[in-house]
């Protein structure tokens, strides 16, 4: 699991995401407020990636005020996750693949768009209008995003930690590595 990157830091961050979702919905921008949110863990994104597992999952989060659509919950979880597995294993928003690259879906995914893949963080919403799930879906990645750089950069924050390694003491990644001498290998 990711170092900075937790379960709480992504419930954090939808409770900052719901409001703009519901004040979507009111306003009519999009069709209902409804929908299933789903995180992937970065720390296990290996592009290109046939398999997603619920280990995979790091965040899931929900939002409806009715019952009609908290009904509809299991339908949303499925259909978010199956457009995570489209950035999952392509690396592009699954929009991308739907418009620009077609030739990259295979037998099971999900033809909607509404998912992201930044750098190894792949979010998707599923629940509303496509281009809005996808609005939702990078506004938290990019919310998230932003949450990690101040974990990194705030006044006592990883960057201003003593130890040169996250979480302090010595990468394993870098014990025993051979050492060169004058004009290096």
């Amino acid at each position: 699991m990711s170092a900075l990157l937790t379960r709480e830091m992504c419930q954090v961050a939808w409770s900052i995401m719901l409001p703009s979702v519901k004040e979507a919905a009111e306003l009519g921008v999009t069709n209902k407020f409804a929908g299933v949110i789903v995180v992937l863990d970065p720390t296990k994104y290996e592009y290109p990636s046939d398999e997603l597992t619920e280990e995979d999952v790091l965040f899931t989060g929900t939002a409806w005020t009715s019952e009609e659509h908290r009904g509809n919950a299991d339908k949303y979880r499925q259909i978010a996750l199956a457009k995570a597995k489209v950035a999952w294993r392509t690396g592009l928003p699954s929009r991308e693949v739907q418009q620009n690259a077609p030739f990259l879906y295979m037998d099971g995914d999900t033809k909607w768009g509404g998912s992201v893949e930044r750098n190894g963080l792949v979010v998707a919403f599923s629940g509303v209008q496509a281009v809005f799930d996808e609005w939702i879906a990078a506004s938290m990645a990019e919310l998230l995003i932003a949450m990690c750089r101040h974990e990194m950069t705030k006044p006592d924050g990883v960057m201003d930690a003593d130890d040169s390694f996250i979480a302090g003491g010595l990468n394993p990644d870098y014990v025993d590595l051979p050492s060169f001498g004058p004009g290096g290998r």
